[in-house]
């Protein structure tokens, strides 16, 4: 049996959902981190004297260049490989006074080592070169409560300096004054609420001899921050938009003729305050009515490009709560004859008092700076258009007692 299927005139709007989704809030609270908390941070620089033998195929050139009458010398450099150790070999538990306070410390027990290298130097001509390792320990009053031990230490020696004190001594030996820069911290893993900022170490003051005034320790320094780059800046306001307005008048075309339809918007402005993650698409459905304009000029419009929103509280003419405008570019599509043109945008979200209508306004730009469509929609349901307020640290107002 043939079955006569007849086709359906017309166009189908789609279906309106009836509310907007609010937006998702991404506001200042209290936050808990797990971090590496520095329970004790110093620096520290010192002197070390030791006496370092000459190998012996070098001890026989020195030697001779002595019995020859010739002036001896030294040059002591640091090499970049093997780099300088520091390690923890022991740790005592101790109850001092610090400040008029008793405090429960530990005494630790540091060896630093380091390889470096001498040449000799036979009247200013270089004679023999060789490599030695110096090594010396010191012990270091540290906030280390237990039951913190040696693997909560890191300790890293950041620079290094090296000196001969005079010529050769008896059985073969040379004097070497060895200054080092040393970084000890305590940490331990802990779970925080905090708002931070960066803190600088303690002076070594549990004591310490003072460094050589020649020779100064590198400062502590952190890298900047890129703000343009990272941390992006979360947006003020957000919203969220699910909106069929039919029966509403638009402007199109070059020029601006007047045409009736229905639009559409569904929006997603700063999603958590993220204005990364903000996305809409908008669309016109043409009435088609006669002469006004020729032709069917339904669309759709899809930005490639959205801006962090500009919060507003005042649109001329308009009594509003709090809106906000985004713009950028994007790409218009007509429903007719699929032709595609790249424009311009600025888009605008305003909520009213609560029940009252609430406010679209959309224009659309061409490259030459023509306007080529206007939409000022004022009578936008209030439960399919929501703005709110994101709170930043702007909005923190901070007190000193």
């Amino acid at each position: 049996m043939n079955h006569i299927v007849k086709p359906i005139m017309g166009r189908q709007l789609p279906t309106p959902t009836p509310t907007a989704t609010p937006p998702i809030p991404n506001n200042l609270q209290e936050e808990c981190i797990r971090v590496n908390k520095v329970y004790d941070w110093v620096v520290l620089a010192n002197s070390y004297r030791n006496k370092i033998a000459i190998p012996d195929d070098c001890r026989a050139l020195v030697d001779a260049a002595i019995r020859a009458g010739q002036d001896i010398s030294f040059s002591c450099v640091e090499p970049v490989t093997p780099a300088p150790t520091c390690s923890v070999v022991g740790i005592r538990r101790e109850t001092i006074v610090v400040g008029g306070t008793t405090v429960r410390v530990g005494v630790v027990h540091f060896v630093f080592g380091a390889t470096v290298q001498l040449t000799v130097f036979a009247d200013g001509t270089p004679l023999c070169t060789f490599t030695t390792t110096v090594q010396f320990d010191q012990e270091v009053v540290l906030c280390l409560p237990e039951p913190l031990g040696e693997d909560n230490i890191v300790c890293r020696i950041s620079a290094i300096e090296c000196s001969p004190t005079g010529s050769v001594l008896l059985g073969g030996m040379v004097q070497l004054d060895v200054i080092i820069c040393v970084e000890i911290q305590v940490e331990a893993e802990v779970k925080l609420e905090v708002l931070a900022k960066f803190c600088s170490p303690r002076p070594n003051t549990i004591p310490v001899p003072s460094p050589t005034p020649s020779f100064r320790c590198p400062p502590i320094t952190f890298p900047p921050q890129c703000p343009p780059i990272f941390p992006v800046r979360n947006c003020d306001c957000q919203a969220s938009v699910n909106a069929l307005v039919p029966n509403v008048s638009i402007s199109l075309g070059i020029p601006l003729t007047v045409a009736v339809g229905t639009i559409q918007l569904i929006a997603d402005i700063c999603p958590s305050c993220d204005p990364s993650s903000s996305s809409f698409t908008f669309n016109f459905f043409d009435n088609i009515l006669p002469g006004i304009p020729p032709g069917d000029q339904s669309f759709s419009f899809s930005p490639t490009t959205i801006s962090s929103p500009t919060c507003i509280s005042v649109l001329p003419g308009l009594v509003i709560d709090l809106g906000l405008t985004v713009t950028g570019t994007g790409v218009r599509t007509f429903t007719s004859t699929g032709v595609q043109e790249t424009l311009t945008y600025s888009l605008t979200l305003a909520e009213t008092a609560l029940g009252l209508p609430d406010v679209i306004i959309l224009t659309l730009t061409d490259p030459s700076g023509v306007l080529v469509f206007t939409a000022n929609i004022t009578v936008v349901p209030d439960t399919e258009l929501l703005v709110r307020d994101c709170v930043t640290f702007g909005d923190i107002v901070i007190t000193t007692p």
